[in-house]
């Protein structure tokens, strides 16, 4: 079971704050995480082949053809506002 020291340090960590009420709870969540990980790591894997995605058939991908873009005239067409060919938004960092 993980010490009250090593859940303040992960909340350390974490940057996050925990009230001292909640590190018991805290603590028996973690070491629940942790017996899981434990529960994966005793299990034969030898057989397994290693996956590079969940499918598996071959993917079946469209020929890459380059096709004509958007105009200036078309792109800027329903835009609110616009400024020497770019789109005015409002100001959205730093307030």
């Amino acid at each position: 079971m993980l010490e009250k020291n090593d859940i303040l340090k992960l909340a350390k960590l974490s940057r996050l704050s925990i009230d001292e009420a909640d590190i018991p709870a805290m603590a028996k969540h973690l070491d629940g995480m942790l017996g899981h990980m434990e529960a994966l790591r005793a299990l034969d894997l030898s057989n397994v082949e290693p996956m590079t995605g969940v499918e598996d058939g071959a993917m079946v991908l469209r020929e890459d053809v380059p096709v004509q873009g958007f105009t200036l005239e078309e792109a800027f067409k329903n835009a609110p506002e616009m400024e020497s060919d770019h789109f005015v938004i409002p100001k959205v960092i730093g307030g």
